[in-house]
């Protein structure tokens, strides 16, 4: 769904589902249907003000009781419907709080999945100063199933901690379960860093002022469109991720290195992150999500690079992720990597989380076993593939 593009194109529009689509472990497909007609109405509105919107989503709710694989699988299937009825692109299944986890197997989990591309879902790992570390065991587990079936299967997982509901972006997106509402968030580091080449700021504190000032343009005027709009669709609006997401051709890496006058996993770059989130968490209100600075090492040309050159790594990203925003994104992972490593990565960033009580998730791109051990052979196409730095 496009029009003229803004400069900041409107990377995700979610609806996030109620309760009562889901009563009884059954699917309302017809107002699975409904709720996606209308969000698609609200975006429509976007487009017609002349912004680019690249995805419409819908969220369905956390699961916090103990889940089987038929209601899984049927909650799968009847939210795929109401999308495809809608034209919906994509949808959260949910997010797997620990004691939902207490009859499925990892596999389970994989199968869905693997069955349906157009949906997402996440385990939530740690909720407050605390860490389930059976489900960061589970969520490993279901990392290897998942690279076992397809490539690029664990771009639609994440295990996440203390990250609220009602956020727009995937795969850690799930409803409060309350009445719908819309969230949003932007693809705007193209805008930051135009701005920083015009202004070229000096100093964490120009740095903050850039990143708000930024960010606050490009918010606003989609901000008044998308509220009128759910006013008109009944919905509520419960607002922006402000983390700015990259493009192919602008990564967040990029302008941190021209704001900060730093090379990405030098000295300095804790610092540029600090001011960059600084900014972005001052930029508007309300705030959903994560609403901060987002490290994704295989969507950033710059990011990759600094991993394949070995100058950024897990523990790196993870340091900056105490100043910043949402943990480990699309970090790759050798198929050779195993099971108990994969566990401590996500341990790693469950641990971050519970201590600072902050959102953070792990969405790890373990390679299928047997792979080449020299690169990653993604196949998605905002996947930047690199050469695995030499241990």
């Amino acid at each position: 769904m496009t029009r003229t593009p803004s400069a900041a194109p409107v990377r995700a529009v979610t609806l996030c589902l109620p309760d009562a689509v889901f009563a009884k472990g059954t699917v309302d497909v017809g107002s699975v249907d409904a709720y996606g007609a209308r969000v698609m109405e609200a975006a429509g509105d976007l487009v017609r003000a002349g912004h680019e919107v690249q995805t419409v989503r819908l969220s369905a709710p956390a699961l916090d009781a103990p889940v089987h694989a038929d209601l899984l699988r049927e909650r799968a299937a009847g939210l795929v419907a109401g999308c495809r009825r809608s034209g919906v692109g994509s949808a959260s299944l949910t997010a797997l709080r620990p004691p939902a986890l207490a009859g499925l197997e990892p596999s389970d989990v994989a199968d869905v999945l693997d069955e349906h591309p157009s949906l997402f879902l996440s385990v939530v790992v740690a909720d407050g100063a605390g860490v389930d570390h059976h489900a960061v065991g589970f969520a490993a587990s279901v990392v290897g199933e998942l690279a076992r079936r397809d490539v690029d299967a664990n771009f639609r997982f994440a295990a996440v901690a203390n990250l609220g509901p009602n956020a727009p972006l995937f795969p850690g997106s799930y409803s409060d379960g309350g009445p719908a509402g819309v969230s949003a968030a932007l693809q705007s580091a193209g805008p930051l860093l135009a701005r920083a080449r015009e202004v070229r700021p000096d100093g964490p504190a120009a740095v903050t002022r850039l990143t708000r000032a930024c960010l606050r343009d490009e918010l606003a005027p989609v901000g008044k469109v998308l509220g009128s709009a759910c006013r008109r669709q009944g919905l509520l609006f419960h607002g922006f991720d402000p983390s700015p997401a990259c493009a192919p051709d602008a990564g967040i890496a990029e302008f941190l290195e021209l704001a900060g006058g730093i090379r990405f996993g030098s000295p300095g770059t804790v610092a540029t992150c600090a001011a960059v989130t600084a900014g972005i968490r001052s930029a508007v209100r309300p705030v959903v999500g994560y609403a901060g600075l987002m490290l994704p090492v295989l969507e950033d040309r710059v990011l990759a690079r600094a991993w394949q050159e070995g100058r950024v790594g897990a523990d790196s990203v993870l340091a900056y992720s105490s100043v910043c925003g949402a943990g480990l994104d699309t970090v790759p992972l050798p198929g050779s990597t195993p099971e108990h490593e994969v566990a401590a990565v996500i341990r790693d960033m469950a641990a971050l989380s519970a201590r600072w009580v902050k959102p953070l998730s792990a969405r790890l791109m373990l390679a299928p076993p047997g792979s080449d051990p020299r690169r990653t052979r993604f196949r998605a196409e905002q996947v930047v593939n690199i050469a695995y730095p030499v241990a």
